[in-house]
């Protein structure tokens, strides 16, 4: 169906000054507190021998969360006690006088120490020395005194024309999340009408006051009449966070419990380029699925929501949000726990006596234990304790009923019941209107397939050479297959024998030559030897990894005269496969790789084949066996299309671009990118990724580099040895000489994502952003002059919530029919501003996006009979909202022309037929940003390679 309108889930917001929502207090955290504190106890850096949960840094986040927790009038916090900024703001329409100094100080003080001691606990259960001197910690607290907290009545100043202050990010979402508790605002889910359907046998149950059905056991699914949803804050880290309570349970018809919640999140965003700024709430409606069943998960921590039962509590009190983690014991012991993994828990038990907090083991041996209403060891109604959110990778059978995602039609639901209840504050967001651009044709299966192989002469040379690792005859065979299908090559992998043996052969092609040479991965792809003796992690890695670039190298060699470009397939297990992460071999081999001028991708080896539970005729197995086979032949397509393809660089151009109106032709594309990896892989690096009408592959340009192939710049980023952080002044430059290079007087088109470059290049922010004018630092901008052709699209995603989740619908209304529209939309009130949406994939979840959790909606069984029914158990797909400014265009532009352009150019992959998140520009570059490697990884290999 076509949809003539995207509504956004965003608010205008207006003026807060005549509303005592506005009055707040906000309090400073003192200096003469934060100083010692860093300067004796919690010293910012990592000492020696450390371990991760040991990291040292004023533990402010459990101290807040447990004052929010136990004091409802705290709207936010911010835990870094820096100097000039907020740290408590306190409603004052809650209470006329000032928060209590003194309860906050011994809040504080014992906060403080409750981190302390468990920090130290875990320290010694590891076996290493005490992280904190408490001795030291105790003088510095018996310092702290009531006078010390300045607090400071203030008024909220958001209003239309002025652009919000940076409290005003934080305030504005908790204080309307507050309001929303308070005046006890719920949503109502159906029409009252359907309670007296006659096919509905209902049942009721500790549902939060909805009404379920018997499951339909032809379609699996769940339907129900009328249901009402209240709204419970959360402690949330970004933005503020409201989640449905009590929680809807899914009953199968096997008796199985699953609880399940939608989550609203407000944040406050503004555009840039508006006549006037108007400060927008920006809405999104999410899924949590409550975990049922013992949950592990000895790599990640686990999530946990703790209600406490504060005697202060009120409606708009925010459940805790805590943490617990597998703790091992020492090397060779079999004494590992279940352990909070942060400091809010200790420091909830020192500040009440509460005997509401769960034991960590407990609670992952039996979570829907503690969420659901039960009794206490008196025999008296207890409320729920904690609830653990579910997500893939807990364990064995903790798997979920209710699907993933949301539909439109619930986001329309509760965005439409929203609105009038925060009338006081807001007006609904103007919808989008449709803008007519030229039907791209989906490739076909077979196009994506077979590779263009003039294409990839032009991108790789006209000598490639292929390496085939493989341990297994199977993953041989496919990637044979593969490889033979996808470059038209005359090789049969039935001719193989039955073990993996070395071979190589040159096929002579019309277009390039190709050296296949295949062999045994053998020790190759065997996890890594950690000597656990080093104890420095980095020197561990290092000792590891040079042995294992040390045997890549020796197999691969250096590429015979007249090879051009090199590609190595390897049978590898996934990062699950291997004893840990720094076992994982993936890595070491990349970086050998590289130093034989190669790249690399993995193979899966084969997956297990049929259950042991299937049926005795082994129907269900033999079926397992297909489905397995097919999984693996696709897998490895997919492999060979992303190394010969995606790491070629490939493109392919789409037909027709601009607006149907205003087409575009004979249009060079430039997108500038920052790699940006903290930890291992320490980078702050620009790039930038180019595109020309006439070429098949797109060029890169490095820093201290000329214009090189995608092939070549990705080897060397892999042995990138040079420094890897730019400050900003060389980033600015570096993205400066690259617009130069490329404007030679024809039409260029320049993409850049807000969320990646702006915090090296201010002038892209939205305050200091000026239409028509290029610039990356405000005071420096570009010679418009020596720029004719230029055109700059400023994208932003929704990381952060920077862009608004949405809706169709058509001409007859959102009461009528709502679903997810593919295509270019305008605004309406800056005609620089353009959203886009991606057609529904076909790899999307079954969910329709008219239907709902909760509500009926007609569908098809599995007949196609048309039948009343609800998606209760189905996966729904969202879809991503690409926001595109058009910052500069020359006068007789059309703006629309270029931000289609800016869309279309996300449809340009090669090896995916369906549209990516970015323009392939930027796509390219952020996939080249995963190829660096760490530093540890890159050390000169001293040994020779004969040892």
């Amino acid at each position: 169906m076509r949809y003539d309108f995207l509504q956004p889930l965003s608010l205008v917001l207006q003026s807060f000054a005549d509303h005592d929502l506005a009055q707040y207090w906000a309090c400073e955290f003192p200096a003469q507190w934060a100083e010692p504190l860093r300067e004796q106890v919690f010293r910012p850096t990592t000492a020696k021998d450390e371990s991760e949960e040991e990291q040292r840094g004023i533990p402010l986040w459990a101290v807040n969360s447990a004052i929010a927790a136990l004091m409802p009038q705290v709207l936010t916090h911010d835990a870094r006690a820096r100097r000039g900024e907020m740290w408590l703001a306190w409603s004052a329409n809650a209470h006329e006088k000032a928060p209590d100094r003194a309860l906050l100080v011994e809040f504080v003080k014992g906060g403080l120490m409750a981190a302390a001691t468990h920090r130290n606990e875990m320290a010694q259960r590891n076996g290493r020395p005490a992280a904190i001197n408490t001795e030291v910690l105790a003088g510095i607290l018996e310092t702290f005194s009531g006078q010390d907290l300045k607090f400071t009545r203030k008024t909220l100043g958001l209003k239309p024309g002025a652009s919000p202050e940076s409290a005003d990010y934080s305030l504005v979402p908790h204080a309307l999340a507050t309001h929303l508790c308070l005046t006890d605002w719920h949503v109502v889910h159906g029409d009252p009408a359907d309670e007296s359907r006659e096919d509905s046998t209902t049942s009721t149950g500790e549902d939060g006051g909805g009404q379920w059905c018997e499951e339909n056991a032809q379609d699996g699914v769940t339907v129900g009449a009328v249901h009402t949803t209240r709204w419970r804050r959360t402690a949330s880290r970004d933005g503020a966070e409201l989640v449905s309570w009590p929680p809807y349970v899914y009953e199968s018809k096997g008796k199985v419990r699953y609880p399940w919640s939608y989550t609203l999140r407000l944040s406050v965003q503004t555009r840039s380029l508006e006549d006037a700024t108007q400060p927008r709430l920006h809405v999104r409606v999410g899924m949590r699925r409550w975990a049922r069943y013992n949950v592990f998960d000895p790599k990640r921590s686990i999530g946990v929501h703790l209600f406490s039962p504060s005697p202060w509590a009120d409606a708009s009190s925010p459940f805790g949000l805590a943490s617990m983690a597998w703790k091992r014991g020492p090397a060779g012991k079999k004494q590992g726990f279940m352990g909070w993994a942060d400091d809010l828990v200790p420091t909830l038990k020192r500040l009440g006596s509460f005997d509401f907090l769960p034991d960590p083991a407990e609670l992952a041996h039996d979570p829907l234990g503690f969420l659901e209403p039960g009794t206490d060891n008196d025999g008296l109604p207890r409320e729920p304790i904690a609830g653990v959110p579910y997500r893939p990778g807990l364990g064995k059978n903790t798997g979920h009923a209710i699907g993933d995602g949301v539909s439109a039609k619930d986001k329309w639901r509760i965005f439409s019941q929203l609105v009038p209840a925060l009338k006081d504050f807001a007006t609904a967001d103007e919808p989008h209107v449709r803008v007519p651009v030229p039907a791209r044709s989906r490739p076909t299966a077979e196009e994506l397939l077979r590779i263009d192989r003039s294409a990839l002469a032009a991108a790789a040379g006209n000598r490639i050479e292929i390496v085939l690792w493989c341990d297994t005859a199977t993953m041989r065979d496919e990637a044979l297959g593969a490889l033979a299908l996808a470059l038209d090559l005359p090789l049969d992998a039935a001719d193989q024998p039955g073990q993996v043996q070395e071979w190589q052969q040159t096929y002579t092609l019309p277009e390039l030559d190709v050296l296949l040479r295949v062999s045994p991965v053998g020790a190759i792809a065997d996890d890594l030897a950690v000597n656990e003796q080093i104890k420095r992690r980095n020197d561990r890695l290092k000792d590891a990894g040079v042995s294992r670039q040390v045997q890549v190298r020796s197999s691969l060699g250096q590429p015979e005269p007249g090879v051009t470009s090199r590609f190595v397939l390897v049978e590898m297990r996934g990062a699950d496969g291997f004893t840990s992460a720094d076992h994982d071999p993936k890595m070491a081999v990349r970086a050998g790789a590289a130093g034989c001028f190669a790249i690399t991708q993995n193979l899966l080896p084969p997956s297990a084949a049929a259950p042991d539970d299937g049926p005795g005729d082994g129907s269900d197995g033999a079926q397992a066996e297909t489905g397995s086979a097919k999984s693996q032949r696709e897998r490895t397509r997919r492999a060979v299309g992303d190394l010969l393809i995606r790491q070629n660089g490939l493109i392919r151009h789409p037909a027709r671009q601009g607006t149907t109106e205003h087409p575009l032709t004979d249009v060079a594309c430039l997108g500038l990118w920052m790699v940006r990896r903290t930890g291992d892989f320490r980078t702050v690096m620009p790039l930038a990724v180019a595109s020309m009408p006439d070429r098949p592959n797109v060029m890169v340009r490095l820093p201290h580099s000329g214009w090189l192939t995608y092939h070549e710049a990705s080897v060397q980023l892999a042995g990138w040895t040079r420094p890897r952080t730019f400050e900003k002044q060389d980033i600015q430059n570096f993205f400066a000489d690259c617009v130069a290079e490329s404007c030679d007087g024809g039409d260029l088109a320049l993409f850049t994502l807000a969320q990646n470059i702006r915090s090296a290049c201010p002038a892209l922010t939205n305050p200091n952003m000026v239409a028509d004018r290029l610039a990356f630092h405000p005071d420096r901008p570009l010679d418009a002059d020596r720029y004719k052709g230029l055109r700059h699209i400023r994208l932003r995603t929704n990381v952060r919530d920077e862009s608004a989740q949405h809706f169709a619908y058509g001409m007859a209304g959102p009461q009528e029919r709502v679903g997810v529209g593919g295509g270019l939309w305008a605004s309406r009130n800056n005609d620089r501003l353009f959203f886009a949406t991606a057609d529904k994939p076909k790899t999307a979840g079954p969910g329709s996006p008219g239907g709902s959790r909760l509500e009926w909606h007609e569908g098809r069984n599995r007949d196609r009979e048309i039948v009343q029914k609800i998606d209760a158990c189905k996966d729904v797909w969202n879809p991503q909202l690409l926001e595109l400014l058009v910052a500069v265009k020359q006068s007789d532009d059309s703006a629309a022309a270029w931000a289609a352009l800016a869309h279309q150019r996300r449809t340009a992959a090669a090896h995916f037929a369906d549209p990516v998140t970015l323009p392939i520009e930027l796509h390219l570059a952020y996939k080249l940003g995963s190829v660096v490697l760490p530093s540890h990884q890159l050390e000169k290999i001293e040994q020779p390679e004969s040892s």
